[in-house]
C-alpha cells in the first residue's frame, strides 16, 4: 500500500443514479469526465459537470449520482495529504472535517489520466504499481493547483494540534485515550479537547477512530480477517470495531471485504478498480 492513497476507480454509468446517504473514513476526490454528477450533503446540492471535481473531507456525510444518461467519473480515496509529497496540502487541510470543495480543470488532461491509469497502470505493466502511485498524485495536484491560491484558509496555523495529529497516526494501534493525548500536547483534558475540536471539528476521538478506520479499510483490501483487523486497527474488541465500523461506514467489516468499493452499483455501472497494489475489477470503460 503506498501512503497515503487508498483506491482509484473510473466508473461508467448507462442510466441515471442516486446513492444513499453515506460517508467516509478517507478524502474523496471525483472528477466528471462526462456527464453531470450531483453530490448532495445535509445543507446543499452541487453539481458537477464535466471537467469539474469536488473534494470531500472524511466524515462528511453525503449522496452522488447523475441525472445523465451516461456518465463517466474518476475518483480517489485517501487517508490524508502526505506532508511529504503534499506540504502545503497537509498543513491546510489534513485537519479539516465537515470540508468539501468543488472546482474545474482541465478535462483532456482528467482523460488522458484516467486512460493511463488503465494502459500504464495495467496488470502487465512492468511499471503498473509506479504509475499508479504517480498518476494518484497528478490528480490531487490537478484539484490543488486549483483550489489552494483561491481558497481562504486560516493565515495562523495550529502546529501544536498537527504534531498531535501526526501523532495519532504514528500510533494508531496503540490503545489510547484523549487524556494521552492532552499529555502530549501539554494540556488538561478538557482544555486540549475543546482546541482540537475548534481546528477539526470534532471530538479527539472521534478523529483517531476515523484515522484507525481508514487503516482497517487497507487492512481489509489486503485480505486480513476482521478479527486481524481489529486487532492491527487498535480497537480494544472486534464487537466495537463492528459497531464503529458499520456506524461510520453503513456496513459490516465483512460486507466491505466482499465488496470493498462500496459505491452503489446497478447494473447499468461499468468500473474499473485498483488499491494500488493490484486491481481488483477491470474493465475496459473508455472505449
Amino acid at each position: 500500500m503506498a501512503e497515503p492513497w487508498m483506491w482509484y476507480d473510473s466508473v461508467r454509468y448507462t442510466a441515471p443514479y442516486r446513492s444513499p446517504m453515506h460517508r467516509h473514513p478517507a478524502w474523496q476526490l471525483t472528477a466528471s469526465l462526462e456527464g453531470d454528477f450531483h453530490f448532495l450533503t445535509r445543507e446543499k446540492e452541487f453539481v458537477i459537470p464535466p471537467g469539474g471535481w469536488i473534494l470531500i473531507s472524511p466524515e462528511l456525510v453525503h449522496s452522488a449520482g447523475s441525472p445523465s444518461e451516461k456518465s463517466l467519473a474518476m475518483q480517489i480515496f485517501f487517508r490524508r495529504f502526505s506532508p511529504v509529497l503534499l506540504p502545503e496540502a497537509a498543513e491546510r487541510l489534513n485537519l479539516k472535517r465537515g470540508f468539501l470543495e468543488t472546482g474545474q480543470t482541465d478535462l483532456k488532461f482528467l482523460m488522458r489520466t484516467s486512460r493511463d491509469f488503465q494502459r500504464k497502470g495495467a496488470e502487465n505493466s512492468p511499471l503498473a504499481y509506479s504509475y499508479r502511485i504517480a498518476l494518484g498524485l497528478e490528480f490531487v495536484l490537478a484539484a490543488l493547483t486549483d483550489l489552494l491560491p483561491r481558497t481562504n484558509f486560516e493565515a495562523k496555523r495550529n502546529a501544536k494540534m498537527e504534531r498531535i495529529m501526526e501523532y495519532m497516526e504514528e500510533h494508531f494501534a496503540e490503545p489510547l485515550c484523549c487524556a494521552d493525548f492532552a499529555e502530549t500536547a501539554g494540556l488538561s483534558p478538557s482544555r486540549f479537547s475543546a482546541i482540537f475540536r475548534k481546528a477539526a471539528g470534532c471530538s479527539p476521538m472521534h478523529f483517531f477512530n476515523t484515522i484507525r478506520l481508514a487503516h482497517a479499510q487497507t487492512f481489509l483490501l489486503d485480505g486480513c480477517s476482521v478479527e486481524e483487523t481489529s486487532l492491527r486497527a487498535g480497537f480494544s474488541t472486534v464487537p466495537y470495531f463492528c459497531r464503529c465500523f458499520r456506524k461510520h461506514l453503513g456496513m459490516s467489516p465483512g460486507e466491505f471485504r466482499k465488496n470493498p468499493f462500496f459505491s452503489v452499483k446497478p447494473d447499468s455501472c461499468r468500473a474499473w478498480q485498483s488499491d494500488f497494489r493490484g486491481f481488483v475489477s477491470f474493465e475496459d470503460i473508455l472505449r
